[in-house]
């Protein structure tokens, strides 16, 4: 997906990871008989059944900072002795964390320079953090001949940010909920789910069909100056925070338990293509039977042939795009098979509530 930004990420490109999750399996079809056993009602399915939030279904940027400094990779430091590279016997990975310099935080790459011009450049001590386990590693910084500054050779980013789709907000609180899936760069790296970020609105401006064996995609950019919300959990099932927009002109819909969910009809809400809320006919084939929260759980496919017109079926930037059955949101897309851009998954909304 193609998205205007500022210079946040140091050394990388844009890393597009608020886009729909992609399938690579292939779909092996076929009609799938599913057996909803009987069930006494939890307590979170009773409020389930109480409750209203405005419907979502617009694409809204997104930009989230982790808790520190993600890796991108390890980079080579030209000297006047020549090519050196400082991590080249570290252990350190992309997508690990990067918290302290000699026990100082950073931020960013400009905290990185500045903390390695005042310490010991033949002892620098890295407290990096990998799948929420911390660890250490040691490096001697090298003086660039070119700048005249001292390196370690590492290339992070400070920032993720991208398109997708918010789902609803809460009539209750006001919390809001979107994507249906994590950020995975920035999920989990220091064993929490707080991250700070925000959303604001998107312009979309063009849209790339999908494939077989090729995910399309919405094409457009950020407009940061509208902020939307602040983000402040990213998880298994979305990402979460304060809505700080306008309402007025939101829909209010009844949110329903997976309990109640069942193949047949239903419809996908996006306003992506129309810039109103506009419903798609889908299918959905199997509702998973689950008790706690996990994804894939709406197995679906595209009917509607407006919406295959348009894109193809389902695109990276739909992520989070509300599905509804009987007038009630049940759950959002996360989902789209690379062997078929009509089918794909989405998880049901008992999971996204109340986060």
């Amino acid at each position: 997906m193609n998205l205007s930004k500022k210079k946040i990420i140091v050394s990388v490109s844009l890393i597009l990871l608020l886009a729909v999750f992609i399938m690579a399996l292939g779909f092996t079809g076929g009609t799938e008989e599913v057996f909803l056993l009987n069930f006494t009602p939890t307590i979170k399915e009773e409020k389930l059944s109480n409750r209203q939030v405005y419907l979502g279904g617009q694409p809204i940027g997104v930009e989230v900072r982790p808790n520190g400094l993600l890796v991108e990779s390890i980079l080579p430091v030209v000297t006047a002795e020549g090519v050196q590279t400082p991590l080249a016997d570290s252990d350190i990975k992309k997508g690990d964390l990067l918290k302290k310099i000699n026990g100082n935080e950073v931020y960013s790459s400009e905290d990185i320079a500045n903390v390695i011009s005042q310490v010991d450049k033949n002892n620098i001590e890295l407290s990096m953090i990998r799948n929420g386990v911390p660890y250490t590693a040691f490096v001697k910084a090298e003086k660039d001949s070119i700048s005249g500054e001292f390196k370690i050779g590492l290339s992070v980013s400070d920032a993720t940010d991208g398109i997708g789709t918010l789902t609803f907000i809460d009539t209750k609180d006001g919390r809001f909920g979107a994507l249906g899936h994590p950020i995975s760069d920035v999920y989990c790296k220091d064993g929490t789910t707080a991250v700070n970020g925000f959303i604001c609105d998107a312009n979309i401006f063009s849209v790339y069909k999908g494939k077989k064996n090729s995910a399309g995609e919405l094409v457009g950019n950020l407009v940061k100056e509208v902020k939307l919300g602040n983000i402040d959990t990213n998880e298994t099932q979305g990402i979460f925070g304060n809505y700080t927009g306008d309402t007025s002109g939101l829909k209010k819909i009844n949110v329903a338990s997976c309990k109640s969910v069942k193949p047949g009809k239903a419809q996908i809400v996006s306003s992506a293509f129309t810039g109103i809320p506009t419903y798609y006919d889908i299918e959905i084939i199997k509702a998973c039977k689950q008790d706690k929260d996990k994804p894939k759980g709406i197995l679906y496919r595209v009917t509607d042939e407006r919406l295959i017109k348009l894109c193809g079926g389902i695109v990276q930037g739909m992520s989070g795009s509300p599905i509804v059955q009987k007038g009630k949101l049940i759950g959002a897309v996360t989902h789209v098979f690379l062997a078929d851009s009509t089918k794909g998954y989405g998880t049901y909304i008992d999971w996204m509530i109340d986060k």
